[in-house]
């Protein structure tokens, strides 16, 4: 039995290919504090680039919001979400209570928030790295076992079941969202190179910082372009569903990127209607024919065919 069910069996591969429309300056800055601020460039000056670091960093941001205001039908995905926290790295804080939840399970007991058996949770163990003896110190010792095993067991649990963390990864699992990096050229798309100048200001006296005039490169006008690969986004469960109402925020108010989003730039609106789903169900394709070549087998689905897709 996989416990986990992430990214196997690969069921469905999902491409998308997104438009917007670049609404106020925008600067994808390279993490300089140079008088000149210049727009992250390919190196050989062969163009402009978003990394796909970045359209992350956006998407997730936009799911985090959402998902703490969601209602989950999982009483773990809701719980992972409850104790999620994001600092150097993404963490889940797990209490005693929920330790002693794991512990009753992995001794043989019944949980109402743990839907695993003590086999299932055993399995669930291995599959992120606990070896057979680490597994039976925590049965045995509990809390006693050595290097906080019990707490971290518990919180790779919740980190099993984060919708979060399925779509964009954490520490246990990969995400099943990739984006890839976006090329701009100057004059593609009406895409306009425009530079401005700036001052910083001090932040505890509010006033401008001396010596701090700098010049702001950014992209104005024209279209961006961006492309999403997904694996097994499977219709209707937590994460297809937090997905649904990311795209669909997104859809709605627009997306802020890149940098001085406080001050109004980045901001980019989706084209629904130039923005488009590919979805190909694998899970038939015993020979690999519609993995060799997806985009002949595939269904295209506009963006509200598609939302309509991930709530069925």
């Amino acid at each position: 039995m996989n416990i986990v069910r992430h990214l196997s069996p690969l069921e469905y591969k999902v491409i998308g290919l997104l438009e917007f429309k670049i609404e106020s300056p925008l600067n994808i800055g390279t993490g300089t504090a140079d008088v000149r601020r210049t727009f992250a460039r390919i190196p050989g000056d062969r163009g402009f680039i978003i990394p796909s670091s970045t359209w992350k960093g956006a998407f997730r941001s936009v799911s985090e919001r959402i998902a703490r205001s969601m209602d989950f039908r999982d009483k773990l995905a809701e719980l992972a979400i409850k104790s999620f926290e994001e600092g150097l790295k993404i963490s889940y804080k797990v209490d005693e209570k929920f330790c002693n939840e794991v512990l009753n399970v992995l001794r043989g007991g019944v949980s109402t928030i743990i839907p695993y058996s003590c086999e299932d949770l055993i399995e669930a163990a291995i599959e992120v790295g606990f070896t057979l003896e680490e597994i039976n110190e925590i049965r045995e010792r509990g809390f006693d076992a050595h290097s906080n095993l019990l707490y971290k067991l518990s919180e790779s649990i919740l980190a099993f079941h984060c919708p979060i963390g399925k779509l964009y990864g954490n520490h246990v699992l990969a995400g099943k969202l990739r984006f890839l990096d976006t090329i701009l050229g100057l004059g593609n798309d009406g895409v306009m190179l425009h530079e401005r100048s700036g001052v910083a200001i001090d932040r505890y006296s509010g006033r401008v910082r001396e010596g701090a005039l700098f010049i702001l490169e950014s992209i104005v006008n024209g279209k961006v372009r961006l492309i999403i690969i997904a694996d097994n986004l499977i219709p209707g469960v937590e994460d297809s569903r937090l997905f649904a109402l990311t795209l669909e925020a997104i859809e709605n108010l627009g997306l802020s990127l890149g940098a001085r989003k406080s001050t109004g730039m980045g901001w980019l609106i989706l084209n629904s209607e130039k923005s488009y789903w590919y979805i190909i169900d694998l899970r038939n394709d015993k020979d690999g024919t519609k993995i060799g070549n997806p985009f002949k087998h595939a269904e295209k689905r506009y963006m509200k065919e598609f939302l309509k897709w991930l709530w069925s």
